[in-house]
């Protein structure tokens, strides 16, 4: 009877332990769920329904991916630590985009487009950068293509997306006078 360990060790690389494979099962079928629930958010009609469902799924299961990426890089940290960077990543920008959606302070919608779509670039980029190579017909591309496709595909798509939701300027120039009232207003005296 073959175990977990065994079955997963040739994605691997080499034989896990039976919690780096558990966190492993988690993780990626999580992640499909954040490739799925994000694609489904972003190509949404930005209005009550369906955009705001698949998003808060999204960063719940991005929360999950974190989790189980951390997980995993601290059981092997010297082949996984730039994993745990890019969930970090990804989940810390995905946490501003969320929180603004949540908060809806004055210039919000800019912070929510560019938190939630960087964090699914970033999330892709990490997918490509550890399981690229291994990928027909992507395995014959150079690693910086795995590090760099994923942001060429994604940020002018984030981009299209600021200048038809939003008033980039004005919000980020609201977002900052919020923050700068908040700053001062935490000041001790």
């Amino acid at each position: 009877m073959v175990n977990l360990p065994d079955l997963l060790a040739p994605l691997v690389g080499e034989r896990p332990s039976l919690i780096f494979s558990l966190l492993l099962i988690v993780h990626v079928f999580t992640g499909l769920a954040c490739v799925v629930t994000g694609a489904v958010a972003a190509l949404s009609a930005k209005q009550a329904g369906r955009h705001p469902r698949f998003g808060g799924i999204y960063y719940r299961a991005l929360a999950v991916v974190f989790a189980t990426a951390t997980g995993m890089a601290v059981l092997r940290w010297s082949q996984d630590a730039y994993l745990f960077a890019l969930g970090a990543t990804s989940f810390g920008v995905a946490s501003i985009g969320y929180t603004a959606r949540k908060i809806r302070w004055q210039g919000w919608t800019s912070a929510h487009i560019i938190g939630m779509s960087l964090s699914y670039v970033v999330l892709l980029t990490a997918f490509y950068v550890d399981n690229g190579p291994r990928l027909p017909l992507w395995n014959r591309l150079p690693t910086v293509a795995f590090w760099t496709l994923p942001s060429i595909v994604g940020l002018p798509l984030v981009a299209r997306a600021l200048v038809r939701h939003t008033r980039l300027v004005r919000d980020l120039r609201a977002t900052a006078r919020a923050l700068a009232r908040g700053w001062a207003a935490r000041r001790p005296d």
